[in-house]
C-alpha cells in the first residue's frame, strides 16, 4: 500500500496532536500551561546553543 506525502503529513500531524494531549493529561495541565512550558524549554535550548557559539565542536576541558 502506497501512502502519499500529503497523507503522511496528516498522519504525523494527528500523531503530534495526540502526543501533546497525552502530555497534557499526564501532567494534569491545561494547554496554555503546557505551551508555556514548551516555550521555556525552547528558549533554554536556544540560549545553550548561543552560549556554545563558535566554540561548539572544539576542545572540551574535562579537568574543570
Amino acid at each position: 500500500m502506497d501512502i502519499s506525502s500529503a497523507m503522511q503529513n496528516q498522519i504525523a500531524s494527528v500523531q503530534s496532536a495526540m502526543s501533546m494531549h497525552s502530555l497534557q493529561q499526564s501532567m494534569n495541565q491545561d494547554g496554555a500551561t503546557v505551551g508555556k512550558l514548551l516555550e521555556g524549554m525552547e528558549e533554554t535550548s536556544q540560549a545553550v546553543q548561543e552560549a556554545a557559539g563558535k566554540h561548539r565542536g572544539n576542545n572540551v576541558n574535562i579537568l574543570a
